[in-house]
């Protein structure tokens, strides 16, 4: 079936339409006061109507190819094709300027910001400096205390094995009391025994005597009586 001339009217219509709305894009996306923001939404639009014209262009091809018997849609077709080799290389260049802009931007906001947000800024950085400042000083003091805990544990178990060699000291020097006590006592009943032995010896010594003596007298008393 074949297209009618309406319609093909339609199609150019509808591209050209197309080529304006991304013109207008175009020129929002080269506006001074651009964000960042605003570059990603009208990008996203670009794109949008930008396959939309493609897709009018290759329709418009189609027909051309089914219904143009002399060859002069072509001249349109390539016309259209060009515009929109034209529109992408346009695209970019406003895409690079653009971002130029956002960064200059940027870059003056951060070099003149008024004096609020400088001592807002100037506060946060001090805050966040001594917040870095106590951390240093907290951990300095737990290393401190740390290095002064384990000199004390040093010290603990050097004192700990100098009452063990004490304690071994007081353990010998009570088995040698107990070998003193036992060699005293063993003595002690020698003596006992000793000074037993000599009292009976003096007894016997006594004994001894006095049965002389009394011979003695005995003997004296038979001579002269």
């Amino acid at each position: 079936m074949k297209v009618q001339t309406a319609e093909i009217e339609s199609l150019k219509n509808d591209i050209l339409k197309g080529n304006l709305t991304i013109q207008n894009v175009l020129q929002k996306i080269q506006q001074p006061d651009i964000t960042e923001s605003d570059m990603l939404l009208l990008n996203s639009e670009y794109r949008g109507e930008f396959k939309h014209l493609k897709q009018l262009i290759d329709e418009f091809e189609r027909v051309a190819k089914e219904e143009d018997e002399d060859g002069e849609l072509f001249e349109d077709v390539n016309l259209f094709k060009s515009q929109l080799i034209s529109l992408q290389a346009s695209f970019r260049k406003a895409n690079v300027q653009s971002q130029l802009t956002v960064n200059m931007k940027s870059k003056a906001e951060l070099f003149y910001s008024n004096p609020a947000e400088m001592e807002v800024r100037s506060r946060q950085n001090k805050s966040k400096e001594e917040l870095i400042k106590m951390s240093t000083n907290v951990t300095g003091n737990l290393r401190n205390i740390c290095q002064s805990m384990a000199s004390v544990l040093e010290q603990n178990r050097g004192t700990l094995e100098i009452l063990a060699q004490s304690s071994q000291t007081v353990t010998d020097t009570q088995d040698e009391f107990k070998v003193m006590g036992s060699a005293l006592t063993t003595t002690k009943k020698l003596v006992s025994r000793f000074g037993r032995r000599e009292t009976t010896d003096l007894i016997l010594i006594i004994l001894a005597l006095a049965a002389f003596f009394a011979a003695c007298v005995y003997v004296i008393q038979k001579r002269m009586f």
